[in-house]
């Protein structure tokens, strides 16, 4: 048996509000930490005066299809708002994970 924990799967939103909220992601976007981005993102389409939400995945340590749904999901629900979504310096990884699912082309990416 051993004494080892599974390590917990963790992100940090750091969420800077305004016109243009900007919610920049640090760690890893899973299962069980994507509903904590949702929420995040939820919160700024309900905020007065918002015109786009950037989501800085500069520090973005790992995403799955989980985390691309939520970015899928956000740009839906913006889009429907007459609002944008941009995903702001994805790392390598996740640019290709964009290209190769197609996402690159359908989300703003800079």
């Amino acid at each position: 048996m051993s004494n080892e924990e599974t390590p917990i799967a963790l992100l940090d939103l750091k969420v800077e509000s305004g016109p243009t909220t900007t919610i920049s992601l640090t760690g890893d976007l899973d299962p069980a930490t994507a509903p904590q981005l949702d929420a995040a993102i939820q919160e700024a389409i309900a905020s007065d005066g918002l015109e786009r939400v950037v989501l800085d995945l500069s520090q973005l340590t790992f995403i799955d299809s989980s985390g691309l749904r939520v970015f899928v999901t956000a740009r839906q629900a913006l889009t429907a708002l007459d609002l944008e979504l941009i995903l702001r310096s994805p790392s390598a990884t996740v640019r290709r994970l964009l290209d190769i699912t197609g996402l690159g082309e359908i989300l703003s990416v800079e």
